[in-house]
């Protein structure tokens, strides 16, 4: 008998992934500038660093461009991840232009210009 309270009962089902409540966050290089966007792709937040505003407004705005469009980029592939996990034909995916993961890497890849891992 395991007296632990730690123990864990094998029959424990893993828990539903909660596709609505998924926030995509997407940060510049250097974390100064972020935004996120939940699973409609709207934007649902923004971050912001003093140092971010103190690089004037024309690159803030930019900034926050780039990571606005990632994260977008970022919830579509999250919405094709939710349609293979349900078991949708890939066709009907590809009918709805959903962005793979590679995809999404390489676009961040260029944006920001670094390397894919």
């Amino acid at each position: 008998m395991n007296t632990d309270d730690n123990f864990e009962d094998d029959t424990t089902q893993p828990q539903p992934l909660d596709w609505r409540g998924m926030t995509h966050e997407v940060f510049n290089p250097d974390h100064t500038a972020g935004a996120a966007c939940n699973r409609d792709g709207e934007i649902i937040g923004l971050h912001i660093t003093d140092e971010a505003r103190e690089n004037g407004e024309v690159w803030l705005a930019a900034e926050i461009l780039r990571v606005a469009r990632l994260a977008h980029f970022k919830s579509r592939v999250a919405l094709r991840a939710e349609m293979e996990f349900n078991g949708t034909h890939s066709h009907t995916i590809d009918s709805f232009d959903l962005p793979t993961e590679a995809a999404y890497r390489a676009a961040e890849a260029a944006e920001f210009g670094t390397a894919l891992q």
